[in-house]
């Protein structure tokens, strides 16, 4: 997918990205997703509390992309359970580059400059901060 990016460079191919570093990202997925969910670097997610975050979060996308139809520029058919409930690590890991760029680029483009992914609407705030590294929640 192709759509305008703050630093005006198309996002690269998955498969133009190294093997070895596709790996590792496939190793730390969904962390990426986490840390914009959570607005944090994240310890554990509680695997229950992470995936109802999933389900509100793709409901809130579903309702973004009816109500801004140049969302679908962005998302196409990226969704967070995508990323969170993609039993091959690989394609988890793709679905999360895609997703994750889209978040922070859509973000930025139509909710205000490098802080716009905190204020998308796909984005429960209320969760900001709860699985914080270190933190109790």
């Amino acid at each position: 997918m192709q759509y305008p990016r703050q630093d005006g460079q198309p996002l690269r191919a998955w498969t133009d990205i190294p093997l070895d570093r596709r790996q590792h990202l496939a190793e730390q997925t969904p962390h990426r997703l986490q840390r914009i969910m959570y607005n944090a670097h994240v310890g554990p997610v509680p695997a229950d509390a992470f995936a109802r975050a999933i389900a509100e979060a793709d409901l809130r996308l579903g309702a973004l992309l009816d109500a801004e139809p140049d969302a679908r520029l962005y998302f196409g058919a990226w969704t967070f359970a995508s990323v969170a409930h993609e039993p091959d690590p690989m394609r988890a890991a793709e679905a999360e580059y895609y997703l994750c760029d889209a978040l922070i680029e859509y973000g930025e483009r139509h909710y205000g400059d490098r802080a716009g992914v905190w204020s998308l609407p796909v984005l429960d705030r209320s969760l900001y901060g709860r699985y914080a590294e270190g933190r109790t929640p």
